[in-house]
């Protein structure tokens, strides 16, 4: 037995990266452990520039991610928006050239930057979290009032209901808790196929393992570590 907090996670854009960098944002398929750690960091109210932020996302860390896909008729889609940043500003403006991205070699102007940010659409998942009790309850009483806003990769990626959190003895009975209170028959719903963080056969490491979401002695921002990631079979637990 393992205490299983389970969530919702529907919204008409959400956006996971794990690899993106510079002008061009992908997205990942499934959600990330370091995005829904941040929800539940979010949710927590804990700032990721306090000196007490790596201490009190440790414990978020430590728990267990797995990830089910809701079954749909049809596939999610991807968006990709062309999205600028800093252009149409005064450079001899000191207030509008605060706006302007600068280069870090020496802080002149920039100019414009142009980037493709990717969505996925017409998605939604159920996260599961398993570790101490204490921990899970704190986090599912958070999203049910969160302190900070929640959403899913960014803030333009609102969730669509809400999350529903459930805290259980076991990821099976949270994830059935959940479908209980989401599906008026869970029974007709397919075995859903899901990813979990535990080594096994067709393991893959993903670079989604938060250490820290702010700058700190000691840590680079926004540090993440590697992980092992497989494919649950269709109706496996994790």
């Amino acid at each position: 037995m393992s205490d299983t907090l389970a969530f919702l996670i529907d919204a008409p854009l959400q956006s996971w990266g794990a690899s993106s960098k510079f002008q061009r944002r992908e997205t990942e398929s499934w959600p990330t452990k370091s995005a829904l750690v941040g929800v539940l960091a979010a949710a927590l109210g804990i700032d990721k520039h306090s000196p007490d932020e790596i201490a009190r996302v440790t414990p978020l860390a430590a728990l267990c991610f797995s990830v089910f896909r809701w079954p749909k008729s049809a596939p999610s889609n991807r968006l990709t928006d062309f999205h600028t940043i800093g252009g149409g500003y005064d450079k001899t403006n000191p207030a509008e050239k605060l706006h302007i991205p600068c280069k870090a070699g020496d802080g002149s102007p920039f100019g414009t930057v142009i980037t493709r940010r990717t969505y996925l659409t017409d998605a939604r998942f159920i996260a599961l979290f398993q570790g101490d009790r204490a921990t899970l309850e704190r986090a599912a009483a958070a999203l049910l009032d969160p302190i900070w806003g929640v959403w899913f990769g960014r803030k333009t990626c609102i969730p669509a209901e809400p999350l529903s959190p459930v805290v259980a003895n076991s990821p099976r009975e949270a994830l059935a808790a959940l479908l209980q209170r989401l599906c008026n028959d869970p029974a007709e719903l397919p075995a859903l196929e899901g990813m979990t963080e535990s080594p096994g056969d067709g393991r893959f490491y993903q670079a989604d393992q938060p250490v820290a979401f702010g700058r700190h002695h000691g840590a680079i921002p926004a540090a993440y570590l590697s992980r092992p990631v497989r494919r649950l079979a269709p109706g496996e637990m994790p």
